[in-house]
């Protein structure tokens, strides 16, 4: 989010009760609590408001009320956004509607969930696009991001720093390729979203590098001057990973090198290297965040 700050793109942020991001008051941001499952929470929030990030999409490590945010909740988001007369949304959605069963995937690629967030997630995406048809004068894109890595990633950087600080990763057997986004460059592919000519209705998929989980996990323990012993996921190993976080670095969904990215403007900032060096950073700095964990 704070290249959406940067860029003056961000005078208010909502969010649910108990969810309050620190970041939103260091930027001197107009914080706005509201629950998007309460559909009259959403008007005051829309009060000149322009353009909407829809970012608001729990992640299913135990959030039970994941599909209705991206259900019910997406569609109250449009119909306030509708009322208010937004001149753009851009919302976010994840390469992981395409099914864990692809290996590189391209915008032709057949979506195929493979399970309840999936599903929702999809859902979201398709009120999205028929929010686009039917009301011309609102641009509505969709960015479909490769798994996010980065710093105050609960699901993957802190599980790593765990495992690389106590001397031994434990990694799924199949440690494939597959794609990663930095949050930084999920936000500029949106903020170039409302900047360029594009189409509403436009779906574009969106990658900053790609790795096997092994080379992540090498590249950060390298990036902290550590060398933990690297295990494969087997019945005598437990992973300190989240279930879902297993099964999306099993399945290795890669994007193949988007030619539409010139007609985004998008071109990606962040490299393995230099996130993981990143990351190591971050923990360096606020170690607390893995002894809390």
């Amino acid at each position: 989010m704070e290249y959406l700050f940067e860029q003056g793109e961000i005078s208010k942020g909502l969010f649910r009760s108990g969810a309050h991001l620190k970041i939103l008051d260091a930027c001197g941001v107009q914080s706005v609590e509201a629950d998007l499952l309460a559909r009259h929470d959403l008007d005051g929030a829309m009060d000149g408001v322009d353009t909407v990030y829809s970012m608001a999409s729990p992640m299913p490590f135990g959030d039970e009320d994941f599909a209705r945010v991206n259900t019910v909740g997406i569609r109250n988001l449009l119909k306030a956004a509708e009322e208010a007369r937004v001149k753009a949304i851009v919302h976010l959605s994840t390469l992981d509607v395409y099914g864990f069963r692809n290996r590189v995937v391209t915008t032709a690629n057949r979506v195929s969930p493979s399970g309840p967030y999936q599903e929702s997630k999809l859902e979201a995406d398709r009120l999205i696009l028929e929010f686009a048809e039917t009301n011309e004068d609102t641009k509505a894109v969709i960015v479909r991001v490769a798994r996010a890595f980065g710093s105050r990633d609960p699901s993957l950087a802190t599980p790593l720093l765990r495992m690389i600080e106590g001397g031994a990763v434990v990694l799924p057997a199949s440690s494939v390729s597959m794609s990663f986004t930095h949050p930084r460059d999920i936000a500029q592919a949106m903020y170039k979203a409302t900047t360029a000519h594009v189409r509403s209705g436009k779906v574009f998929l969106v990658k900053s590098f790609d790795a096997a989980p092994d080379e992540l996990a090498s590249s950060l323990s390298s990036s902290l001057q550590l060398t933990p012993r690297e295990k494969k996921h087997g019945l005598f190993s437990k992973s300190l990973l989240p279930r879902y976080t297993l099964d999306q670095l099993r399945a290795g969904l890669s994007i193949e090198a988007q030619k539409d990215w010139d007609e985004l403007g998008y071109s990606p900032a962040y490299d393995l290297r230099k996130t993981c060096e990143e990351v190591a950073h971050w923990y360096h700095k606020e170690p607390w965040v893995v002894e809390e964990a």
